[in-house]
């Protein structure tokens, strides 16, 4: 394919997104289903080029930004007030599901073990982008949005890590247990913690320059960088990425970083991408489906489809008792429904399922159900959650709108952190504070930095005479206006610890 050629194609995909959204606004109905019909009819026709958008292209460029967009925009202190409930319906519920699915592939349509296992994985993560939208409009209750959201960005972290390790145990042939339990921990924690660094040092840029395209640039680099890094390491890319715009997502409403101009930037410019990249996707289904197999199978993943609901009933009703159980959270019934309803299928189960093509005998099959269970999930599901939300009573009683709590400020602020605030929240999110504060080495090392601060300002550098010439008087000086300039700002804006004591 030529140059002018893939200019055509990425072209003919915007005319395809535009002209598609343009006619499902006017008749009040959700997008995705008329996208995969456009991938659908884009491919069949010969004469509208379409770019060959493969499963790795997917994964790296369409991915990355629809899960940056989502932390970038959560409501982290919802987030973190319900962290117990999204993180059991995305770790056990999503195990669940596999389980469940796995019984009914080894039992029914006669998968071996790993077959079940991998089909189990690459169908249970969900991926609600079409009714998250109808949130939105609906003004669906805050802490029911917050859970379905948390657990649709950390559910593809855990069905990806189980998905590698599946394929290692397929190419490799087997593997030990504990060599297995090392993999899967490697790669979870070090891609949180590699999401963490990241986070840190992101934010740390924003406060240090009011630049508004160094602070979008910097969203591009994480966005598409973080997760490539991640992979390319052998960490869970999902998670590493997750995590980041986590962070940079807290950190710069608590403690600043972002002026007015570059947050309004970065809202309308990473909500327009993840609107782009999410009707690419869609687009994608229907550009990869195999119309003849998808038709010979459909009575099968109908059936798949509908013990699908059923299990994900079951998931969220035993989920639901734990809460509630252990950490005293009712979750209501018609919530419970809600929660079923809203665990759609999507993208990403398509490029697991096209990423085990020729890897086992019953590849294409396998990938032929699939399709169908997500565009029946898309189809069922998508349109009618509209109607469900009235009648499960899912919308808020409070209209407010969400906000960054009014903190535009290019500046540090130090609003964001409190002793009593929770020790997952101080250590994960606000961890140079907690350490500067409330740990007797960091105290001691702070009053050392601010003392070298202060000597360091009080020095009178520029009348000592260097005998130094040329570039190396140059960098010198360089050098010596970047540290004062950095132990300066240090002791204005981080060391405020000892004001507040």
């Amino acid at each position: 394919m030529t140059g002018l050629e893939q200019f055509d194609s990425v072209y003919n995909i915007l005319i395809l997104v535009t002209f598609v959204t343009l006619i499902t606004w006017r008749l009040k109905i959700p997008s995705t289903i008329a996208l995969i019909i456009a991938g659908i009819l884009a491919s069949i026709s010969t004469r509208l080029i379409i770019p060959d958008i493969g499963s790795e292209i997917f994964i790296t460029l369409l991915l990355p930004p629809i899960l940056f967009q989502e932390a970038l925009h959560l409501n982290v202190d919802d987030l973190i007030s319900e962290i117990n409930s999204i993180i059991l319906f995305a770790t056990a519920g999503t195990i669940v599901i596999q389980l469940l699915v796995g019984a009914v592939s080894y039992f029914v349509l006669g998968f071996d073990v790993l077959e079940s296992l991998l089909f189990g994985i690459l169908i249970a993560p969900t991926d609600p982008v079409a009714v998250i939208r109808q949130f939105h409009t609906s003004k669906v209750d805050h802490r029911f949005q917050i859970i379905v959201s948390g657990e649709s960005l950390f559910n593809d972290g855990v069905s990806i890590v189980i998905y590698s390790l599946i394929l290692t145990i397929l190419s490799r042939g087997s593997m030990e247990p504990l060599e297995g339990i090392l993999v899967a921990i490697r790669i979870i924690f070090g891609g949180i913690l590699l999401g963490i660094f990241v986070g840190y040092i992101v934010h740390s840029l924003y406060v240090w320059t009011e630049d508004t395209y160094v602070h979008v640039l910097t969203s591009f680099i994480v966005a598409f960088g973080v997760y490539r890094l991640a992979e390319e390491i052998g960490l869970s890319g999902v998670l590493a990425l997750v995590v980041a715009g986590l962070i940079i997502n807290y950190r710069s409403r608590k403690y600043g970083g972002l002026g007015r101009v570059s947050y309004e930037m970065l809202e309308n410019l990473w909500e327009f991408i993840g609107f782009l990249s999410s009707s690419i996707a869609f687009i994608f289904i229907g550009l990869n489906l195999d119309r003849g197999v998808f038709s010979v199978n459909f009575s099968t993943s109908l059936v798949v489809f509908l013990l699908l609901l059923l299990f994900r009933k079951i998931m969220v009703e035993l989920v639901s008792i734990v809460v509630d159980k252990m950490w005293l959270k009712d979750i209501p019934g018609t919530w419970r429904n809600g929660f079923t309803w809203a665990g759609l299928r999507g993208a990403v189960s398509i490029v697991l399922a096209l990423g085990i093509r020729g890897l086992v005998p019953n590849s294409e099959y396998i990938i032929a159900i699939t399709f169908g269970v997500v565009i029946l999930s898309n189809f069922v599901q998508g349109t009618t959650m509209g109607t469900l939300i009235n009648d499960w009573k899912l919308r808020s009683l409070d209209h407010s709108i969400e906000g960054w709590d009014n903190i535009f400020s290019n500046d540090y602020v130090d609003s964001g952190y409190s002793s009593e605030k929770s020790l997952f929240e101080r250590l994960f999110f606000s961890a140079p504070e907690f350490f500067i504060r409330d740990t007797r080495f960091g105290t001691w090392l702070a009053g050392v930095v601010v003392s070298i601060v202060s000597y360091i300002n009080s020095y009178e550098v520029d009348s000592i005479q260097r005998k130094t010439i040329g570039i190396v008087n140059k960098l010198l000086k360089s050098v010596r206006d970047v540290l004062i300039d950095f132990l300066a700002w240090i002791n204005e804006h981080i060391l405020k610890w000892d004001e507040t004591k």
